[in-house]
């Protein structure tokens, strides 16, 4: 297991007291009553932007009634086993505890079936973990691609395959699936659910005082520069052209994963098997150049990504870099004053070579090892959790982009949210495999760090020196990894970034 031989004595350690002073049937609520809900505004989390509140966890409808249907209209007793669920997406819970209120009393009771549904926030990991250890994992739980790896090595996971009858859910997402994403050692452990998205908003009033045309919407990087160098000189002060963060997350989901589809990948060429951040160098050479042009929000340095959306709701900033999940920030958490517009992400040139445009999968559930007590009903809560139908009221309700058009096809309408429209349009969407950087150990700063330096430290502008660096050292780190493992990485067969294929 990843993490180290120190994390794995510790988490040993706590395992043995754990068992040595705990009961089972409490394990559940002392982890609940330990853990808080923290606030998750505008993250990368796989669902950055989702926001929780301070709330602790809760349990959906009557968790306890796991053994007798006693009811008096029952002609025969009804045997009822729980199956736990466990999650860290607040932003979602209100809907999902109707959704599991109706399945309890109704499918639920008919398949001798209960969900036990509980949320948890700040700690979810850890959490998990512990419990992974005690061997009290719930049957299943929000899976999460910065440590299934780990879960998946540490058999605190389960292939879904091991689910009798589990074929048919798994095909519905087959030519969604990759290596090191969803599929382990040839396995399935998890399955995608939504996708976000990337473009441009822009501020329509700004662009209207400043004498700028819907003709004028940026499409090139370089027409970024020049509406933005218009917006900055008219406003005298008042407002600028483009506005960025110094925050490194940023980086990846406001312009690099956008940029994806300028170039065919995000940072990694999965065809040669090498990274290649100097693929950006359009891109980050244009931002150097607004920077200096004095077009970009001043202080930029040190705002955080918050700030930003926060200068842009307040109608000072032009054009800003955004994610699907920012039609939810513009709307509920820093609500905009001006409107607002989604563009599509802008070409390095008129004349390059065209690519689908990058969407980022999010994984929903993986399978525990408890779960194996009762298979064919922990099947029947994960095809619930997957449902089309489910899913398209998460979408009516602007909290998901669903994978499967599918889910969209059944939405009774449209959500009622600014943008929403242009981010959910699935039109030739490519779905990002996962890259190899989490088995590097680069030596030195990171891509993001790099070029976030050069945007804040004018005096570094030689930007084909500075990222022909950063790919030897990152191809260096990478050739220090088996090479068995450099092979996973792949865009899955049949699957192509290229427009038209």
């Amino acid at each position: 297991m990843r993490g180290g031989k120190a994390r794995n004595s510790e988490l040993m350690t706590i395992e043995k007291y754990w068992r040595k002073n705990m009961k089972r049937k409490i394990l559940s609520v002392l982890l609940t009553v330990a853990m808080t809900v923290s606030v998750l505004a505008g993250c990368g989390n796989g669902n950055a932007g989702e926001q929780t509140d301070g709330n602790t966890s809760e349990t959906t409808g009557d968790t306890q009634n796991s053994g007798t249907d006693a009811s008096a209209d029952s002609a025969e007793a009804v045997e009822l086993e729980t199956i736990t669920v466990w999650s860290d997406q607040y932003h979602e819970k209100e809907i999902r505890e109707k959704q599991i209120a109706e399945f309890n009393a109704g499918e639920g009771k008919e398949l001798g079936i209960q969900i036990d549904y509980q949320v948890y926030g700040d700690g979810y990991t850890d959490t998990l973990r512990i419990a992974a250890q005690a061997g009290e994992a719930p049957d299943l739980y929000k899976a999460d691609g910065k440590w299934l790896p780990e879960f998946v090595e540490s058999e605190y996971a389960i292939p879904i395959e091991e689910l009798p009858g589990s074929e048919e859910l798994i095909s519905q997402y087959s030519d969604l699936l990759a290596n090191q994403a969803q599929i382990f050692n040839g396995k399935t452990y998890t399955l995608p659910y939504n996708m976000t998205t990337y473009g441009m908003v822009i501020n329509t009033d700004l662009f209207e005082a400043c004498g700028l045309t819907e003709d004028d919407y940026p499409t090139t990087w370089e027409e970024v520069r020049e509406v933005a160098k218009i917006i900055t000189e008219k406003s005298e002060g008042k407002a600028y052209g483009l506005g960025l963060s110094s925050t490194l997350w940023t980086v990846s989901s406001f312009y690099t994963f956008g940029a994806g589809q300028n170039v065919g990948h995000y940072g990694y060429d999965w065809d040669n098997k090498k990274f290649d951040y100097s693929a950006f160098n359009p891109l980050i050479e244009t931002i150097d150049q607004i920077v200096a042009d004095g077009s970009a929000f001043p202080g930029f340095e040190a705002l955080d990504a918050d700030g930003i959306r926060a200068q842009f709701a307040a109608g000072n900033i032009g054009i800003i870099g955004a994610a699907s999940f920012d039609c939810a920030v513009y709307t509920s958490n820093f609500p905009a004053t001006c409107n607002w517009k989604v563009i599509p992400c802008p070409k390095f040139s008129e004349d390059q070579k065209e690519y689908k445009r990058f969407g980022l999968a999010t994984n929903l559930l993986c399978v525990g090892t408890k779960a194996l007590e009762h298979p064919e009903k922990v099947l029947k809560v994960l095809e619930f959790f997957y449902d089309d139908k489910n899913m398209a009221e998460m979408y009516e309700n602007g909290l998901y982009i669903p994978v499967r058009s599918e889910a969209v096809a059944l939405a009774a309408k449209e959500p009622e949210m600014n943008g929403w429209a242009e981010f959910a349009e699935y039109d030739e969407i490519f779905s990002m495999p996962p890259v190899p950087d989490s088995y590097v150990s680069v030596e030195g700063t990171t891509y993001r760090e790099a070029i976030v330096n050069m945007w804040t430290n004018p005096e570094l502008d030689n930007v084909e020196s500075v990222m022909a660096d950063v790919d030897k050292r990152y191809n260096d780190a990478l050739a220090n990894v088996d090479p068995a493992i450099v092979d996973l990485y792949v865009i899955p067969e049949g699957v192509s970034p290229e427009k038209g294929k």
